[in-house]
């Protein structure tokens, strides 16, 4: 496949965490796809500081030592800021403010650098993601790593 034809994919730091399950080999083989250049891998720049911070599981540190540091961030765009607004907005619902300023700012960074997957296990951004598709580009998906590997990560209608 010619890297042009690869799915750009960015992944959130808590879907690399291994827990001894038999979700490990999901890891595995994700690692494995990694490696042999099956898709492009972006790690947004707050998800990267978190795979690198001394308190990240030691597998996500590991993963996190074979990636290429972030390149530094173009300034936003009005229309990208607005977008952030957005998306900050569905996931803090009723919550105090700040508390998923993160989560937001990685799906649209993700969303900003062409990714059309960005995988996660983290439960609020995975129960909104139906809300969040009228804030991210047509086609981009929020799924689990084994929704992903078992290839319904992409599909149009995921």
């Amino acid at each position: 496949m010619a890297p042009r034809d690869r799915p750009v994919v960015a992944i959130d730091a808590n879907a690399l965490d291994r827990d001894g399950s038999p979700r490990d080999a999901v890891l595995d083989a994700f690692a494995a796809a990694v490696t042999a250049g099956a898709f492009r891998l972006v790690v947004p720049s707050g998800v990267a500081g978190e795979m690198r911070h001394a308190g990240a599981p030691d597998a996500v540190r590991a993963f996190a030592a074979g990636l290429a540091p972030p390149s530094r961030a173009a300034p936003l765009t009005p229309r990208q800021h607005i977008d952030r607004i957005r998306v900050r907005a569905i996931l803090r619902g009723d919550g105090r403010p700040g508390k998923h300023d993160a989560d937001a700012a990685h799906l649209s960074e993700a969303a900003e650098a062409g990714c059309t997957v960005f995988i996660t296990r983290d439960g609020k951004i995975l129960r909104k993601r139906d809300i969040l598709r009228g804030a991210l580009p047509p086609g981009f998906r929020v799924v689990t790593l084994e929704e992903f590997m078992a290839g319904r990560g992409a599909a149009p209608d995921a």
